[in-house]
């Protein structure tokens, strides 16, 4: 697995074949390049913000 840091960068076509580990701040989270990834940023594959709903939402559940 190849690390980068570098979440604006484009996926070229040679990278295809390749796991890369885009960092979100945390950690490096691993990244299969597919084909259909080919001119996208890496940034897109890797999450930053854990979503954990609305704090209505949680107020109607205790009800």
């Amino acid at each position: 697995m190849i690390n980068i840091w570098i979440r604006p960068s484009t996926i070229l076509p040679h990278c295809r074949p390749h796991t890369f580990g885009v960092y979100n701040g945390q950690k490096h989270i691993p990244v299969l390049v597919t084909e259909d990834m080919v001119g996208l940023k890496f940034g897109e594959f890797s999450p930053t913000r854990t979503y954990y709903g609305h704090a209505a939402d949680k107020k109607a559940k205790r009800k």
